[in-house]
């Protein structure tokens, strides 16, 4: 039963909080422009390793654009399974500070509130901080976008508290679809714990101008309590 935990735990909070386009956990520097919001919606569905029990969480992303080059984010995940109720809470300011040709960065501060029950492995029971450092290089069809981020995870629940993060993706425009693909690495929560890897890919279909469909399939290698799952998930910008 802790292995199930510590496994919801991952899928309810990778480290750190990113709010990347859906199904990728690189974050970009993409922001939605002064005045504009932008609502992602998505569902997760897994199995834990050691187990097998299955694990499903789903979520939403409301995006801000409180400046040309700046998004306020607040994210609200849900797990259903093994256990239903609400994760930890986020709040994030992302700011694109650095513009040249298809060459961008960008911060990502934020922080989890702990409105999820840290028993059942759906929150850390204590406010978390962490930042990201975010480079996108655009120059046409293909992109290339990654970021390197701490997350300081404190918490109730015997975990590391200091976690990073590095991952990066690959994508590839073909008229109407995104194809997308990634590598990601990060800190295991539980001490002792081995570095847990990640390999995405999908595709992200603009069914029209201001409206996103997505799916992938994400992989775990190394120490990933969560072994397969599959992503799927909307965007809707106005």
């Amino acid at each position: 039963m802790r292995s199930v935990l510590f496994a919801l735990a991952i899928l309810v909070a990778s480290v750190p909080v990113a709010h990347a386009a859906h199904p990728l956990i690189t974050e970009d520097t993409g922001t939605q422009g002064k005045g504009h919001w932008q609502l992602e919606v998505f569902g997760e569905e897994g199995r834990e390793r050691s187990s097998g029990a299955r694990l499903e969480k789903y979520g939403a992303v409301l995006s801000h654009g409180i400046a040309e080059t700046a998004d306020l984010q607040f994210g609200l995940p849900w797990l259903q399974r093994p256990g239903s109720g609400l994760g930890d809470a986020s709040l994030d300011l992302k700011w694109r500070f650095f513009e040249k040709d298809a060459l961008s960065l960008g911060l990502k501060p934020g922080i989890t509130l702990p409105t999820g029950d840290e028993g059942e492995g759906r929150g850390t029971g204590r406010v978390t901080w962490g930042a990201l450092f975010i480079l996108s290089y655009e120059p046409g069809p293909l992109a290339l976008h990654a970021h390197v981020g701490y997350r300081r995870n404190r918490n109730e629940l015997g975990e590391r508290e200091a976690l990073r993060q590095i991952a990066t993706a690959a994508t590839y425009r073909l008229r109407a679809v995104r194809l997308v693909g990634e590598l990601a690495r990060e800190t295991h929560p539980v001490p002792g714990g081995r570095a847990a890897r990640y390999t995405t890919l999908g595709a992200i279909l603009s069914v029209a101008r201001d409206f996103d469909l997505n799916a992938g399939w994400r992989t775990g290698q190394g120490g990933a309590a969560v072994d397969d799952v599959f992503l799927l998930g909307a965007t809707w910008r106005w």
